[in-house]
Protein backbone atom coordinates (compact mmCIF):
# COMPACT_ATOMS: atom_id res chain seq x y z
CA UNK A 1 0.00 0.00 0.00
CA UNK A 2 2.61 2.24 0.58
CA UNK A 3 3.35 2.30 -3.17
CA UNK A 4 0.08 3.13 -3.79
CA UNK A 5 -0.14 5.60 -1.32
CA UNK A 6 2.92 7.64 -3.25
CA UNK A 7 1.63 7.03 -6.28
CA UNK A 8 -1.88 9.01 -5.14
CA UNK A 9 0.22 11.55 -3.72
CA UNK A 10 1.99 12.46 -7.05
CA UNK A 11 -0.82 12.12 -9.57
CA UNK A 12 -2.42 14.25 -6.93
CA UNK A 13 0.14 17.02 -7.42
CA UNK A 14 -0.54 16.55 -11.06
CA UNK A 15 -4.21 17.22 -11.06
CA UNK A 16 -4.46 20.63 -9.08
CA UNK A 17 -1.57 21.57 -11.25
CA UNK A 18 -3.53 21.07 -14.58
CA UNK A 19 -6.59 21.94 -13.11
CA UNK A 20 -7.62 24.61 -14.62
CA UNK A 21 -5.98 24.02 -18.34
CA UNK A 22 -7.54 20.82 -17.97
CA UNK A 23 -11.25 22.51 -17.52
CA UNK A 24 -10.72 24.69 -20.37
CA UNK A 25 -9.41 22.07 -22.91
CA UNK A 26 -10.81 18.66 -21.96
CA UNK A 27 -14.22 20.12 -20.27
CA UNK A 28 -14.90 22.22 -23.12
CA UNK A 29 -12.70 20.49 -25.75
CA UNK A 30 -12.15 17.28 -27.80
CA UNK A 31 -14.83 16.46 -29.98
CA UNK A 32 -14.39 12.37 -29.68
CA UNK A 33 -14.24 13.27 -25.61
CA UNK A 34 -17.06 15.33 -25.11
CA UNK A 35 -19.65 12.99 -27.12
CA UNK A 36 -18.57 10.04 -24.99
CA UNK A 37 -19.45 12.27 -22.56
CA UNK A 38 -22.90 13.06 -23.73
CA UNK A 39 -23.35 9.49 -24.30
CA UNK A 40 -22.78 8.77 -20.45
CA UNK A 41 -24.65 11.80 -19.33
CA UNK A 42 -27.95 10.70 -21.78
CA UNK A 43 -27.12 6.89 -20.14
CA UNK A 44 -27.32 7.85 -16.88
CA UNK A 45 -30.53 10.43 -17.57
CA UNK A 46 -32.60 7.37 -18.50
CA UNK A 47 -31.10 5.38 -15.46
CA UNK A 48 -32.39 8.06 -13.38
CA UNK A 49 -35.52 8.46 -14.93
CA UNK A 50 -36.22 4.77 -14.83
CA UNK A 51 -35.54 4.27 -11.25
CA UNK A 52 -37.26 6.93 -9.93
CA UNK A 53 -40.23 5.87 -11.32
CA UNK A 54 -39.82 2.28 -10.34
CA UNK A 55 -38.65 2.51 -6.67
CA UNK A 56 -39.87 4.58 -3.65
CA UNK A 57 -36.21 5.18 -2.02
CA UNK A 58 -34.58 8.87 -2.61
CA UNK A 59 -31.85 8.51 -4.63
CA UNK A 60 -27.97 9.28 -3.88
CA UNK A 61 -25.99 9.83 -6.98
CA UNK A 62 -22.07 9.60 -5.74
CA UNK A 63 -19.84 11.05 -8.86
CA UNK A 64 -16.44 9.02 -8.00
CA UNK A 65 -13.40 11.38 -9.31
CA UNK A 66 -16.36 14.56 -9.79
CA UNK A 67 -13.76 16.69 -10.85
CA UNK A 68 -15.03 20.06 -12.40
CA UNK A 69 -18.59 19.14 -11.32
CA UNK A 70 -20.43 18.37 -14.85
CA UNK A 71 -22.84 16.44 -12.86
CA UNK A 72 -23.66 18.48 -9.99
CA UNK A 73 -24.68 21.27 -12.71
CA UNK A 74 -26.33 18.57 -14.53
CA UNK A 75 -29.00 17.41 -11.89
CA UNK A 76 -29.09 20.24 -9.70
CA UNK A 77 -31.00 22.15 -13.01
CA UNK A 78 -32.74 19.01 -14.13
CA UNK A 79 -34.62 19.50 -10.70
CA UNK A 80 -35.44 23.23 -11.57
CA UNK A 81 -37.85 24.22 -13.43
CA UNK A 82 -37.64 27.73 -14.98
CA UNK A 83 -41.15 28.52 -13.55
CA UNK A 84 -39.30 28.41 -10.24
CA UNK A 85 -37.08 30.73 -10.99
CA UNK A 86 -37.21 34.33 -11.30
CA UNK A 87 -36.26 35.56 -14.68
CA UNK A 88 -32.56 37.32 -13.96
CA UNK A 89 -31.26 34.16 -12.29
CA UNK A 90 -28.55 32.94 -13.96
CA UNK A 91 -29.68 29.46 -14.51
CA UNK A 92 -32.25 30.66 -16.79
CA UNK A 93 -30.38 31.61 -19.25
CA UNK A 94 -28.13 28.50 -18.84
CA UNK A 95 -31.41 25.91 -19.27
CA UNK A 96 -32.20 28.01 -22.52
CA UNK A 97 -29.27 27.42 -24.44
CA UNK A 98 -29.03 23.92 -23.05
CA UNK A 99 -32.08 21.50 -23.54
CA UNK A 100 -29.85 18.66 -22.16
CA UNK A 101 -30.84 20.87 -18.88
CA UNK A 102 -34.36 20.80 -19.03
CA UNK A 103 -36.44 20.38 -15.78
CA UNK A 104 -37.04 15.91 -15.08
CA UNK A 105 -40.25 16.14 -12.94
CA UNK A 106 -39.44 12.61 -12.69
CA UNK A 107 -36.08 12.08 -11.60
CA UNK A 108 -37.44 15.34 -9.16
CA UNK A 109 -39.13 13.70 -7.06
CA UNK A 110 -36.38 11.12 -6.02
CA UNK A 111 -32.98 12.95 -6.48
CA UNK A 112 -32.20 14.37 -3.01
CA UNK A 113 -28.36 14.47 -3.21
CA UNK A 114 -25.09 15.00 -5.81
CA UNK A 115 -22.42 13.86 -3.64
CA UNK A 116 -18.88 14.20 -5.84
CA UNK A 117 -15.53 12.81 -4.42
CA UNK A 118 -11.80 14.11 -6.09
CA UNK A 119 -8.32 13.84 -4.84
CA UNK A 120 -7.66 17.28 -6.46
CA UNK A 121 -9.11 20.10 -4.01
CA UNK A 122 -8.12 22.30 -6.93
CA UNK A 123 -10.91 20.57 -9.16
CA UNK A 124 -13.49 21.01 -6.06
CA UNK A 125 -12.91 24.48 -5.86
CA UNK A 126 -13.39 25.08 -9.76
CA UNK A 127 -16.40 22.99 -9.07
CA UNK A 128 -17.74 24.92 -6.35
CA UNK A 129 -16.90 28.34 -8.40
CA UNK A 130 -18.90 26.53 -11.24
CA UNK A 131 -21.92 25.72 -9.07
CA UNK A 132 -21.98 29.99 -7.36
CA UNK A 133 -22.04 31.26 -11.15
CA UNK A 134 -25.08 29.51 -12.33
CA UNK A 135 -26.68 30.14 -8.93
CA UNK A 136 -26.66 26.93 -7.60
CA UNK A 137 -24.46 27.19 -4.75
CA UNK A 138 -27.52 27.04 -2.34
CA UNK A 139 -30.11 24.65 -3.87
CA UNK A 140 -33.06 24.39 -2.34
CA UNK A 141 -34.23 20.66 -3.56
CA UNK A 142 -31.41 19.12 -3.74
CA UNK A 143 -28.01 18.93 -2.13
CA UNK A 144 -25.03 19.96 -3.74
CA UNK A 145 -22.02 18.54 -2.02
CA UNK A 146 -18.23 17.69 -2.04
CA UNK A 147 -15.48 16.07 -0.44
CA UNK A 148 -11.92 16.17 -1.42
CA UNK A 149 -10.28 12.46 -0.11
CA UNK A 150 -10.02 9.33 -1.39
CA UNK A 151 -12.11 7.30 -3.78
CA UNK A 152 -10.33 4.05 -2.31
CA UNK A 153 -11.95 5.20 1.01
CA UNK A 154 -15.84 5.43 0.50
CA UNK A 155 -18.20 4.44 3.50
CA UNK A 156 -20.96 2.35 3.97
CA UNK A 157 -24.69 4.08 2.85
CA UNK A 158 -27.98 4.04 4.88
CA UNK A 159 -30.60 1.91 3.44
CA UNK A 160 -33.08 4.44 3.32
CA UNK A 161 -31.52 5.88 0.12
CA UNK A 162 -30.49 4.26 -2.78
CA UNK A 163 -26.73 4.80 -3.65
CA UNK A 164 -25.92 4.89 -7.46
CA UNK A 165 -21.80 5.06 -7.26
CA UNK A 166 -20.22 6.47 -10.50
CA UNK A 167 -16.79 6.45 -11.99
CA UNK A 168 -17.00 7.86 -15.30
CA UNK A 169 -14.92 9.27 -18.72
CA UNK A 170 -11.97 7.13 -18.12
CA UNK A 171 -11.42 8.24 -14.11
CA UNK A 172 -10.62 4.67 -13.43
CA UNK A 173 -7.52 5.07 -15.93
CA UNK A 174 -5.57 7.84 -13.76
CA UNK A 175 -6.32 5.80 -10.18
CA UNK A 176 -2.86 4.58 -9.78
CA UNK A 177 -2.48 1.47 -11.95
CA UNK A 178 -4.38 -1.62 -11.46
CA UNK A 179 -3.25 -1.66 -7.93
CA UNK A 180 -6.17 1.46 -7.59
CA UNK A 181 -8.21 0.34 -10.00
CA UNK A 182 -8.54 -2.89 -7.84
CA UNK A 183 -8.94 -0.88 -4.79
CA UNK A 184 -11.67 1.14 -6.64
CA UNK A 185 -13.70 -1.54 -7.49
CA UNK A 186 -13.59 -2.96 -3.16
CA UNK A 187 -14.07 0.74 -2.02
CA UNK A 188 -17.38 1.37 -5.14
CA UNK A 189 -19.04 -2.09 -3.63
CA UNK A 190 -18.38 -1.22 -0.04
CA UNK A 191 -20.41 1.89 -0.72
CA UNK A 192 -23.35 0.36 -2.17
CA UNK A 193 -23.91 -3.49 -0.72
CA UNK A 194 -25.54 -2.75 2.78
CA UNK A 195 -28.06 -0.64 0.83
CA UNK A 196 -28.26 -2.61 -2.10
CA UNK A 197 -27.20 0.17 -4.55
CA UNK A 198 -25.71 0.09 -7.56
CA UNK A 199 -22.38 0.23 -8.78
CA UNK A 200 -21.00 1.82 -12.49
CA UNK A 201 -17.55 2.76 -14.20
CA UNK A 202 -16.98 3.43 -17.77
CA UNK A 203 -14.04 3.62 -19.18
CA UNK A 204 -11.93 3.50 -22.53
CA UNK A 205 -10.25 -0.31 -23.41
CA UNK A 206 -7.27 -0.51 -24.51
CA UNK A 207 -8.29 -2.24 -27.85
CA UNK A 208 -8.74 1.42 -29.18
CA UNK A 209 -5.87 3.32 -27.91
CA UNK A 210 -4.44 3.30 -31.66
CA UNK A 211 -8.05 4.32 -33.31
CA UNK A 212 -8.93 6.98 -30.54
CA UNK A 213 -6.31 7.48 -27.51
CA UNK A 214 -2.94 8.38 -29.08
CA UNK A 215 -5.03 11.05 -31.06
CA UNK A 216 -6.99 13.02 -28.31
CA UNK A 217 -3.95 12.98 -25.87
CA UNK A 218 -1.83 14.44 -28.80
CA UNK A 219 -4.45 17.13 -29.09
CA UNK A 220 -4.56 17.82 -25.87
CA UNK A 221 -0.82 18.21 -24.65
CA UNK A 222 -0.88 21.17 -23.24
CA UNK A 223 -3.38 19.90 -20.61
CA UNK A 224 -0.94 16.76 -19.51
CA UNK A 225 2.43 17.23 -21.52
CA UNK A 226 4.26 15.95 -24.70
CA UNK A 227 3.08 12.40 -25.31
CA UNK A 228 6.58 10.46 -24.83
CA UNK A 229 5.81 8.48 -28.26
CA UNK A 230 5.91 12.10 -30.14
CA UNK A 231 9.37 13.09 -30.87
CA UNK A 232 11.50 15.38 -30.81
CA UNK A 233 11.57 16.12 -27.34
CA UNK A 234 12.90 19.92 -28.11
CA UNK A 235 10.33 21.70 -25.83
CA UNK A 236 8.96 19.01 -23.96
CA UNK A 237 9.94 20.12 -20.46
CA UNK A 238 7.38 21.94 -18.37
CA UNK A 239 9.41 25.31 -19.42
CA UNK A 240 7.23 25.45 -22.66
CA UNK A 241 3.26 25.04 -23.55
CA UNK A 242 2.77 23.56 -26.90
CA UNK A 243 -0.60 24.08 -28.28
CA UNK A 244 -2.14 21.46 -31.32
CA UNK A 245 -3.25 23.58 -34.88
CA UNK A 246 -6.57 21.27 -35.00
CA UNK A 247 -7.61 18.06 -33.14
CA UNK A 248 -6.63 14.84 -34.29
CA UNK A 249 -10.22 12.69 -34.70
CA UNK A 250 -10.32 8.93 -34.08
CA UNK A 251 -9.21 6.62 -36.79
CA UNK A 252 -7.14 9.49 -37.88
CA UNK A 253 -3.87 7.92 -39.82
CA UNK A 254 -2.14 11.26 -39.53
CA UNK A 255 1.15 10.25 -37.61
CA UNK A 256 2.14 14.12 -37.50
CA UNK A 257 0.99 17.14 -35.27
CA UNK A 258 1.79 20.82 -35.72
CA UNK A 259 2.16 22.96 -32.70
CA UNK A 260 2.99 26.37 -31.47
CA UNK A 261 5.06 26.58 -28.79
CA UNK A 262 5.09 29.56 -25.95
CA UNK A 263 6.59 29.83 -23.16
CA UNK A 264 5.25 30.01 -19.37
CA UNK A 265 4.45 33.70 -20.20
CA UNK A 266 2.45 32.65 -23.23
CA UNK A 267 4.97 34.57 -25.28
CA UNK A 268 5.45 32.70 -28.93
CA UNK A 269 8.76 30.32 -29.22
CA UNK A 270 7.93 28.92 -32.42
CA UNK A 271 5.30 28.86 -35.12
CA UNK A 272 4.24 25.62 -36.77
CA UNK A 273 6.67 23.27 -34.71
CA UNK A 274 6.60 19.20 -36.08
CA UNK A 275 5.73 16.64 -33.69
CA UNK A 276 6.36 13.15 -34.89
CA UNK A 277 5.33 9.51 -33.56
CA UNK A 278 8.05 7.32 -32.50
CA UNK A 279 6.77 4.19 -34.12
CA UNK A 280 8.87 1.94 -31.10
CA UNK A 281 7.41 3.93 -28.10
CA UNK A 282 4.03 4.41 -30.11
CA UNK A 283 3.77 0.14 -30.51
CA UNK A 284 4.55 -0.10 -26.94
CA UNK A 285 2.05 2.21 -25.67
CA UNK A 286 -0.97 0.33 -27.66
CA UNK A 287 0.60 -2.84 -26.44
CA UNK A 288 1.11 -1.91 -22.86
CA UNK A 289 -2.06 0.42 -22.40
CA UNK A 290 -0.50 3.17 -20.55
CA UNK A 291 -0.16 6.44 -21.20
CA UNK A 292 2.96 8.59 -20.35
CA UNK A 293 3.96 12.06 -20.84
CA UNK A 294 7.30 14.51 -20.74
CA UNK A 295 5.57 15.31 -17.07
CA UNK A 296 4.10 13.63 -14.23
CA UNK A 297 0.89 12.75 -16.11
CA UNK A 298 -0.12 9.05 -16.42
CA UNK A 299 -2.93 7.26 -17.50
CA UNK A 300 -4.32 3.87 -18.22
CA UNK A 301 -6.77 2.28 -20.53
CA UNK A 302 -7.90 -1.17 -19.57
CA UNK A 303 -8.96 -3.67 -21.86
CA UNK A 304 -11.91 -5.87 -21.81
CA UNK A 305 -10.60 -8.48 -20.42
CA UNK A 306 -8.82 -6.57 -17.08
CA UNK A 307 -12.45 -5.07 -16.21
CA UNK A 308 -13.37 -8.90 -16.28
CA UNK A 309 -10.71 -9.55 -14.01
CA UNK A 310 -11.93 -6.68 -11.51
CA UNK A 311 -15.44 -7.53 -11.88
CA UNK A 312 -14.46 -11.40 -11.35
CA UNK A 313 -12.27 -10.57 -8.82
CA UNK A 314 -13.93 -7.71 -6.58
CA UNK A 315 -17.67 -7.99 -7.30
CA UNK A 316 -20.71 -10.82 -7.34
CA UNK A 317 -21.00 -11.98 -10.54
CA UNK A 318 -24.62 -12.79 -10.22
CA UNK A 319 -25.33 -9.07 -9.53
CA UNK A 320 -22.93 -7.50 -12.69
CA UNK A 321 -22.78 -6.23 -15.71
CA UNK A 322 -19.89 -6.09 -18.29
CA UNK A 323 -20.89 -3.98 -21.61
CA UNK A 324 -19.32 -2.93 -24.31
CA UNK A 325 -20.92 0.17 -24.93
CA UNK A 326 -20.59 0.55 -28.45
CA UNK A 327 -23.97 -1.83 -28.04
CA UNK A 328 -25.98 0.99 -26.76
CA UNK A 329 -24.30 3.83 -29.25
CA UNK A 330 -21.84 3.34 -31.35
CA UNK A 331 -21.70 6.38 -32.83
CA UNK A 332 -20.60 8.36 -29.25
CA UNK A 333 -19.60 5.27 -27.45
CA UNK A 334 -17.46 2.89 -29.25
CA UNK A 335 -13.95 2.84 -27.64
CA UNK A 336 -15.55 2.03 -24.15
CA UNK A 337 -16.98 0.05 -21.45
CA UNK A 338 -19.20 -0.38 -18.62
CA UNK A 339 -18.82 -2.14 -15.48
CA UNK A 340 -22.49 -2.36 -13.37
CA UNK A 341 -22.86 -4.19 -10.26
CA UNK A 342 -26.59 -4.23 -9.10
CA UNK A 343 -27.14 -5.50 -5.83
CA UNK A 344 -30.84 -4.79 -6.28
CA UNK A 345 -31.60 -6.57 -8.99
CA UNK A 346 -33.10 -2.76 -10.24
CA UNK A 347 -31.41 -2.78 -13.99
CA UNK A 348 -32.64 -6.31 -14.79
CA UNK A 349 -35.38 -5.16 -16.80
CA UNK A 350 -34.02 -1.82 -18.35
CA UNK A 351 -30.91 -3.81 -19.69
CA UNK A 352 -33.62 -6.51 -21.10
CA UNK A 353 -35.14 -3.77 -23.29
CA UNK A 354 -31.98 -2.74 -24.69
CA UNK A 355 -30.85 -6.16 -25.81
CA UNK A 356 -27.21 -5.82 -24.51
CA UNK A 357 -27.20 -8.74 -21.99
Amino acid sequence: MDSLQKKYETDKQTWDECAETYERQIVGGHPDILAFEEFEEDFLDRVLHYLSAKQKRTIKLMDIGCGSGRLHIRYGAKTKSIAELAQSHPLVSLKMNSPKLAYDPVIATSLREVWGIDFSQNMIDLAKDKLQKVGLKNHLKIALTFEQGSAFELGEQPDDILPIAICLVNSIGVMQGFEGANELFKSMRRAVESAKGIAIISCYQQEYIESYGLGQYESTMDVSGQPIWMQSDTYASSQFKQIPKQYKLAHSKDNKLIVDVFDMHDNLIEKDHVLERDPDKTEQTIEIGDINTYSNYKSHWYSFKHIDQLINNNWEIQNSYHIKTQDLDIIRAEPAQMAILDFGDHLKDIFGLWNVL
